[in-house]
């Protein structure tokens, strides 16, 4: 599917994720040595996606590390020591 939706917009793989991701509003990181590829991580930011490319993207199973919420409460990050 992502390989799809690559091909429509004439982008990466790795662009269509990183452009999912700056448009759900998640923050992110990507790593990458190779110039090629860092200089194709900034190239998000001049296009978007649809919303088919968004509804047919959240229809991917994922595997997340973290189930729940992923934004942490005020008491898991603080024990109220000083």
């Amino acid at each position: 599917m992502l390989k799809k939706i690559a091909d429509a917009h004439g982008k990466s793989i790795a662009q269509i994720c990183l452009r999912w991701l700056y448009e759900q509003g998640v923050t992110f990181v990507p790593k990458s040595y190779d110039k090629v590829r860092m200089n194709q991580n900034l190239q998000i930011f001049n296009w978007t996606l649809t919303e088919e490319d968004h509804s047919k993207i959240s229809q991917i199973h994922q595997n997340r590390l973290i189930n729940g919420p992923t934004k942490p409460q005020l008491s898991d990050l603080w024990d109220d020591e000083i």
